[in-house]
């Protein structure tokens, strides 16, 4: 996954989180080698939670990995 796109994905993220009022302390990214996706690692609410986030996804339908992702981090706090 291009850089790029990474980027625009952890912004909408960030974006998405706001929104609904998730807070997020931290939240980083890293590539994954070999694989075609990235790890999301997010700490919210005093807990750090590791995502795999497959690029074919990510591009194809964002909002929707972005929303599970929401859903998740919220459920946990």
């Amino acid at each position: 996954m291009a850089q790029q796109e990474r980027d625009r994905f952890v912004m909408q993220l960030k974006q998405t989180a706001a929104e609904r009022k998730i807070p997020i302390d931290r939240l980083s990214s890293r590539d994954l080698p070999d694989k075609d996706g990235f790890e999301l690692i997010i700490e919210a609410g005093g807990k750090k939670q590791i995502f795999t986030i497959d690029e074919l996804a990510a591009i194809k339908d964002p909002q929707g990995e972005i929303d599970l992702l929401i859903n998740q981090i919220g459920d946990n706090e």
